[in-house]
């Protein structure tokens, strides 16, 4: 399905029902529902409202019979969302205030946001309009409990359906929410949770695992796919493949420089890093951090260094070997002024180790970062039923 970034996706519609009963002995009481009848996809969620109208705890809903767990506060009411038309929810981050999508509102566990990394609990995540719905739907079902008369009972209907046909024409109500696609649509490879996010490289909002490291993957894929096909030479392929690594490379020091406490003086050094200057970078990020690039891959470093250079000399200097790249590439084949022809063998050798070289990357960020245990043991216990259902 095609779709443009930053486009509007509607509400999904349906109507939340308040059926509010005051009986001859002067009691109150009401009972709340959610009825869905359009061809587009939903999904519902809970979040507990005070009184007052804002939203202050998640509600988990589990299948028929099994309760839910207490409020937070005394009084709080049950707010029922659904999704927009594509069964998906928009979310913000308090902090950054940047948009992302995800499929769910969740309650067993904190979102992370995307760019920022912030890790809270979903509602803190609800968009001015989602806010100003849960108020708005306090503020109806209190109206209702105040105008009911004694015994006898009314119903209060807040219709998205209507909302969502007059916004056409009409002013939107503050309450009638939607969700923006954003530029980046990814499942995680470890929780399998849906993510659109502005960008290209950012966490699961789920489980708090990077997509950088799979999106260098599919990235250099087709790099490589272009070179079998001989649709770029191994030069060219050799100068993208590394921009591809200087990229994804280039997003985890700047997740560690966001978020990681540091001295103005170091934080200078990893904005400066060049990424593909191997030994500046076991420099600054080994004592810094404990991480080792080349891990398990002393035996490649010659060869990774060399080709590393070879870029340099490919995007700055024609392909002609230069004095700096004799004498600091260790590459003992080639002289000053030699025009280097690159083969594919070499090109195909340098994806395979940037590939691994970003997993390592990966892995010691995900030590420093971890992700959230719960949403990935689910999705492990799910693959481990279609095994065995398999078998």
């Amino acid at each position: 399905m095609s779709r443009k970034d930053f486009s509007e996706i509607g509400h999904t519609g349906g109507k939340a029902t308040f059926t509010v009963k005051y009986d001859r002995n002067g009691h109150i009481s009401y009972r709340i529902g959610y009825s869905h009848s359009s061809p587009t996809p939903m999904s519902l969620v809970g979040i507990y409202a005070h009184p007052d109208g804002f939203a202050c705890g998640n509600i988990k809903m589990g299948g028929i019979g099994q309760p839910w767990n207490p409020p937070p506060f005394p009084n709080c009411i049950a707010v029922l969302m659904a999704s927009d038309s594509h069964g998906k929810f928009g979310h913000e981050c308090p902090e950054c205030h940047k948009h992302f999508r995800t499929d769910n509102i969740p309650a067993a566990f904190p979102l992370t946001c995307p760019y920022y990394g912030l890790r809270a609990e979903s509602y803190h995540y609800l968009t001015p309009p989602q806010k100003s719905y849960i108020s708005h739907y306090v503020g109806l079902l209190s109206e209702g409990c105040e105008d009911v008369s004694l015994d006898s009972t009314s119903e209060i209907v807040i219709d998205m359906n209507a909302v969502a046909d007059a916004v056409s024409d009409k002013p939107r109500p503050d309450f009638y929410y939607t969700s923006t696609t954003q530029q980046t649509e990814f499942r995680c490879t470890e929780c399998n949770s849906y993510n659109d996010i502005r960008g290209r490289y950012g966490f699961c909002a789920s489980c708090g695992c990077k997509n950088t490291a799979e999106s260098q993957r599919k990235a250099l894929d087709e790099v490589r796919d272009q070179l079998v096909k001989g649709v770029i030479s191994p030069m060219d392929t050799v100068k993208k493949a590394v921009s591809e690594f200087d990229s994804a490379a280039r997003d985890y020091v700047g997740q560690f420089i966001s978020q990681v406490p540091m001295k103005e003086s170091r934080r200078n050094q990893l904005e400066q890093l060049l990424f593909h200057n191997l030994d500046k970078f076991d420099e600054i990020m080994k004592p810094f951090f404990g991480i080792n690039l080349l891990k398990g891959m002393d035996a490649d470093r010659s060869f990774i260094r060399k080709m590393f250079f070879r870029r340099h000399v490919y995007e700055h200097d024609g392909g002609v070997a230069t004095a700096r790249y004799v004498r600091e590439s260790g590459d003992q084949d080639i002289e000053e002024g030699t025009l280097i022809r690159e083969t594919a063998e070499n090109a195909h050798k340098l994806i395979g180790h940037l590939n691994r070289m970003i997993k390592t990357l990966d892995t010691e960020f995900n030590e420093i970062f971890p992700p959230e245990p719960f949403c990935i043991q689910i999705e492990k216990d799910r693959q481990s039923r279609i095994k065995k259902n398999d078998a």
